[in-house]
């Protein structure tokens, strides 16, 4: 047997999982009454949702195949999995006009794939007990691709909608052999610099200064290529620091800040100083932002779909816990530990935008003392 080799696993699964995620009322018409309320001493009911006699449940083939490695007496443990996942019937809102009095409603929208690999690493760089020390390192990564196989009629239909809808935000449209995340908005050419309009490419592949829904084509994927975490710790006697960082790489995003906040911001308001400082204002100017003169708004356009790199520190997290044989001899105390801890300390990306739009976003930090008379 070799000293360094611990063990080797292999695992495979094949199932078909079903799942429901709609509520039982959304499937049969369903009527709710109105309690103690009356009219006259009628009593009324109100719909609860349009029902669905076809939903059915979401079923998935799921096949996965998997591997475990530990090698040197566990100190280096590596783990891989790789799976294959077909979604049939998949569940969907479906979008309705509000005058219908429901904002949508559960369809079964047809079927989707999803590829990927997972990869984790866990490793003692020094794990030495007798001087009270050890570092580990971890990290962790995967890769998905999900692709539509197959789309229903009721889908169809959303798509043309909303390829003849105009929108400021990118549209997420649902077809076959395209990804559910990808981005669909208008080919942009840029800033003419002679006038500060936007330059479009149409379907056709003429140019044009007009935005027109039906020209929305593929501008990439809302989903990153690679995405994971990597974490390190280190231990000395009474000391440990804990770091664990994100990141993720090759996938595109909306930059709905650029938009809200430059070029369909009112410029008679209080604003981000590019709404006069980075916007065309003479012919022969090369920006990225259109004339500040023209109010018209921006809708889904190429130019703001950018390619996001990112990696944030997500967590930090020190501790000191003092000698137990010092502090009885000279606090009298059984136990005392001091700590600090921080979220979010730093993010590095390649794309600048606004963070909590639907919350205010704040770093955290803590400190802890803790004592044991």
């Amino acid at each position: 047997k070799d000293k360094n080799f611990e063990y080797l696993r292999f695992r495979l699964s094949y199932g078909t999982p079903g799942s429901q995620h709609f509520s039982p009322y959304q499937a049969v018409m369903t009527f709710r009454f109105f309690g103690l309320e009356n009219y006259h001493y009628w009593r009324g009911s109100y719909l609860l949702g349009l029902g669905n006699a076809d939903l059915g449940w979401q079923k998935t083939n799921q096949f996965n195949v998997g591997m475990e490695l530990a090698l040197r007496n566990n100190r280096v443990r590596l783990s891989v999995a790789l799976y294959d996942k077909l979604t049939m019937d998949m569940l969907t809102d479906i979008n309705l006009p509000t005058s219908g009095g429901f904002n949508s409603y559960k369809a079964n929208a047809g079927e989707v794939r999803n590829r990927g690999i997972e990869l984790s690493l866990h490793a003692y760089l020094i794990n030495k007990r007798e001087q009270n020390i050890s570092w580990t390192i971890s990290g962790a990564l995967a890769h998905n691709k999900n692709k539509i196989q197959k789309i229903s009629n009721t889908l169809e239909a959303l798509n043309a909608l909303l390829l003849a809808k105009s929108d400021r935000n990118p549209s997420f449209l649902y077809k076959e052999g395209e990804s559910m995340n990808t981005i669909y908005a208008v080919h942009s050419l840029g800033i003419d610099p002679a006038n500060g309009e936007e330059l479009f490419l149409k379907k056709d592949g003429t140019k044009s200064y007009t935005w027109n829904p039906s020209d929305k084509v593929p501008c990439g994927v809302n989903e990153p290529l690679v995405w994971g975490t990597f974490s390190s710790r280190f231990r000395y006697k009474g000391l440990s620091l804990n770091l664990v960082f994100g990141y993720r790489t090759g996938g595109y995003s909306y930059n709905q800040t650029l938009v809200n906040k430059v070029e369909n911001h009112d410029p008679w308001l209080n604003g981000d100083r590019r709404v006069f400082h980075d916007r065309w204002k003479t012919p022969g100017d090369h920006v990225y932002f259109k004339s500040v003169k023209n109010t018209s708004a921006t809708l889904a356009s190429s130019r703001f779909v950018m390619k996001e790199n990112t990696l944030e520190c997500r967590t930090i997290n020190i501790d000191y816990e003092f000698n137990p044989t010092w502090l009885k001899s000279h606090l009298s105390l059984d136990y005392l530990a001091i700590g600090a801890y921080s979220e979010d300390l730093f993010r590095s990306s390649t794309i600048r935008q606004e963070r909590g739009l639907s919350y205010p976003f704040a770093r955290k930090f803590s400190f802890t003392l803790s004592a044991r008379f």
